[in-house]
């Protein structure tokens, strides 16, 4: 026989209790959540902290490889350019001494070939003596006879032979004026020599060995490209020296010139005598007038220095 029992259970507390359990269960739901994140952000920033220190090294790496392959390559391309240089100088004293030894060589064959041409011309002109007479002397004679002279009519009225010894009087007047004239230029270039030569010849005669001699020498240095490269001429006086002599006194000075023996200043213009030479050489060389402008035009734009 079944029995049936109806009880009326309070469960307040229980769902008090349940409701507060829900609380916490959500406040740590919160935390967890949180907790999670801050594990995510410290994770990823953690990975770009090794990132940034891995690309830092790396960075550090290939920056140290780099400045010590600049270093060795530096010290080669210096290297390299020292011996550059060392050979750059040799190679100028070596045209320089070529460049002597050629001056040299062409003066002294010049002159030979020029002796031997004076040798020659006077061999000639003794084996052909009268012929080269005739076409250098009497040919003129013959040619010029009718503007040299004057002729007289020998038959003529008196008002004509008049006329003609005053035409006679007149050109001997001349002819004797032009001589006067080439004797008394003759004497002052006599008188200017004789004064020149007093100034540069010694008052006494010269004692050998313990005598100085003076003589001119000329140095001209010039840039003639865009590295600086200077080049110079030593010019020596031939007058009363021999060949030797002067090959000696170049050879002295350019030496002197290499080791830096001379000091060069601006004299802030060109003397006029040499301005104007070379302004006759300008206008009277071959070249056309544009390059003879352009010369002149430089020549009055360049500072030289001298001695």
């Amino acid at each position: 026989m079944s029995h049936h029992f109806d009880c009326l259970v309070d469960t307040t507390e229980m769902a008090r209790e349940v409701s507060s359990v829900k609380h916490h269960v959500d406040a740590t739901t919160t935390a967890v959540v949180g907790m999670q994140a801050a594990v995510i952000k410290a994770q990823k920033d953690g990975a770009d902290r090794v990132c940034q220190k891995v690309n830092q090294g790396f960075y550090s790496l290939i920056h140290s490889q780099i400045s010590q392959k600049m270093a060795t390559l530096q010290s080669k391309v210096d290297a390299q350019l020292m011996r550059l240089n060392q050979q750059r100088k040799q190679l100028i004293a070596i045209r320089s001494r070529m460049e002597r030894d050629y001056q040299m060589l062409s003066a002294r064959y010049t002159k030979l070939f020029n002796g031997l041409n004076r040798n020659l011309k006077q061999r000639v002109t003794e084996l052909d003596r009268p012929v080269i007479d005739f076409a250098t002397t009497d040919t003129d004679k013959v040619t010029n006879r009718s503007s040299q002279l004057v002729s007289v009519v020998p038959v003529g009225q008196g008002e004509t032979i008049k006329i003609s010894q005053t035409v006679a009087t007149s050109n001997l007047k001349n002819r004797a004026a032009k001589a006067l004239d080439s004797i008394n230029r003759f004497i002052e270039n006599s008188n200017k020599l004789q004064s020149i030569t007093e100034k540069i010849l010694l008052k006494r005669p010269m004692n050998e060995g313990t005598d100085i001699l003076s003589v001119p020498v000329c140095i001209a240095e010039s840039n003639f490209d865009a590295s600086g490269n200077v080049q110079s001429q030593v010019f020596v006086s031939n007058i009363s020296m021999s060949t030797e002599t002067a090959a000696m006194v170049e050879t002295r000075v350019s030496g002197i010139q290499r080791e830096g023996g001379f000091s060069w200043h601006y004299t802030g213009s060109v003397n006029t005598e040499v301005a104007n030479y070379f302004r006759q050489m300008v206008v009277g060389s071959d070249l056309d007038s544009r390059r003879q402008k352009l010369i002149l035009e430089l020549f009055d734009k360049q500072s030289f220095e001298t001695l």
